[in-house]
């Protein structure tokens, strides 16, 4: 597991690997599939991009504990309950995320024979499913996920770098993120700010990952 500074940062990056290749997935479903992947970040940053997610995790204690967490909307047991959860709030373009523990081979073989095919297919270190339309490939080092040069383009373009700003209690986080607010004008970031909290309650003493410019990272130092 993630600690939950790295959680929000592998988080951050999903969310701008996601945005950099459309601004949003309401209406889209993404997949992901292996051990433990319902605590990778992937659901919150699926959501607050305003998609809805699968999430088919054999690992029921990870499960557990994430949504325990806030991390998860919902936990099933069976295709049938996932499918019945995720139509409706896909035709509505509701963000959701629903974790399926069960065992891959049996389901993935189930998707196919009924035809059911994601739009994206998130694959993280491991090896992809192809079982949707797309895929998208994250590598890992460090116990953490690499931005592709596509992300890294998109965020040069607008000046933006990762950073990392701590806080120590829960008011001065909330303190920060009104701050960011306040200083940030753009609908993606803001985007984040607000929801972030929502998912990831445990990393709410920590700090904040947020993209920012050189001339942000001075005017919130200040």
């Amino acid at each position: 597991m993630l600690t939950p500074t790295n959680l929000q940062i592998q988080t951050l990056r999903l969310y701008g690997e996601l945005i950099s290749r459309r601004p949003s997935y309401g209406g889209r479903l993404i997949f992901t599939c292996g051990d433990a992947c319902s605590a990778t970040g992937l659901p919150a940053a699926v959501s607050i991009a305003g998609g809805t997610t699968l999430l088919l995790d054999p690992d029921t204690a990870t499960v557990k504990s994430v949504f325990r967490t806030g991390g998860l909307d919902f936990v099933v047991n069976t295709l049938d309950e996932a499918v019945r959860v995720l139509k409706n709030e896909v035709r509505k373009q509701t963000p959701l995320s629903v974790a399926l523990t069960a065992d891959p081979a049996v389901i993935l073989a189930e998707l196919r024979e009924r035809g059911l095919q994601p739009d994206l297919e998130v694959s993280i270190g491991g090896t992809a499913t192809n079982l949707a339309l797309t895929t998208l490939q994250l590598s890992t080092a460090d116990g953490l996920i690499q931005p592709t040069e596509h992300a890294l383009a998109w965020l040069a373009a607008r000046d933006w770098s990762e950073t990392w700003l701590p806080t120590e209690t829960t008011a001065d986080l909330r303190t920060l993120d009104a701050r960011l607010i306040s200083h940030l004008t753009d609908d993606l970031r803001r985007q984040w700010l607000t929801r972030i909290p929502h998912y990831q309650r445990p990393a709410s003493n920590s700090g904040r990952a947020i993209w920012l410019t050189p001339s942000e990272q001075s005017a919130i130092a200040s």
